[in-house]
């Protein structure tokens, strides 16, 4: 692996969780240290350090006798992971809304005309990546550091659960990216009960999608 710009470690941390986040490492696979130091051509220290940090992602969990699993992806984990965005998300918009200038806006639609470009090139995990950028964005400018780190730590478990649902449960990726113009739209005109209503609204959408199609266990 290239050693530049990031440590070993980080670099095996990286490839390792992306590829669980794609599905390309399934729910209950089976993480070998040595086949995987082999397949990435590094010594076995670096991969034992990532392996640590995606358990302490909750994305590997570790088995007596098994050593380090892909985790399964629980319904009721999901639903408490988007209980908690709607409190913590909603926080950070209303802290940002005073703030908002032209600079932000042109951020925002930036980010939504990459998710719409995403979206027509069928490019799912580069539309989850802006997706979450957009939403994420609200975070960083915020200012509220444990909000943030809380965020970071949701969102790549969020990642791995649209990246299956996101076509299992939405026409095409299209209609994702448009959904959220109309919350480009509300935050411009500034009124706070509305900007609420409008995050709220979309971010239960897709329990109401997940309430017509109950393929996800």
């Amino acid at each position: 692996m290239d050693e530049r710009g990031h440590s070993l470690s980080e670099q095996v941390y990286l490839a390792l969780r992306e590829s669980i986040v794609r599905g390309e490492l399934y729910p209950g696979y089976r993480m070998l240290v040595l086949e995987i130091a082999t397949a990435l051509k590094v010594s076995q220290a670096p991969v034992r350090e990532a392996l640590e940090r995606l358990k302490q992602e909750g994305l590997l969990v570790g088995k007596p006798n098994k050593g380090s699993i892909v985790a399964e992806i629980k319904q009721e984990e999901i639903e408490e992971i988007y209980a908690l965005r709607e409190l913590i998300e909603w926080d950070a918009v209303r802290r940002v809304i005073p703030r908002l200038d032209e600079g932000d806006f042109e951020r925002l639609i930036g980010l939504y005309d990459g998710m719409v470009e995403a979206a027509k090139e069928e490019d799912l995990f580069r539309f989850i990546d802006t997706d979450m950028e957009f939403h994420g964005y609200f975070f960083e400018k915020s200012g509220n550091q444990t909000i943030l780190h809380i965020w970071r730590q949701i969102a790549v478990k969020l990642k791995r659960f649209m990246a299956i649902t996101n076509k299992l449960y939405y026409p095409d990726l299209l209609s994702i990216a448009i959904s959220h113009a109309p919350l480009i739209e509300v935050l411009r005109d500034g009124d706070e009960q509305k900007i609420e209503q409008a995050y709220v609204r979309h971010m239960k959408e897709v329990w109401w999608r997940m309430g017509r199609n109950k393929s996800l266990k």
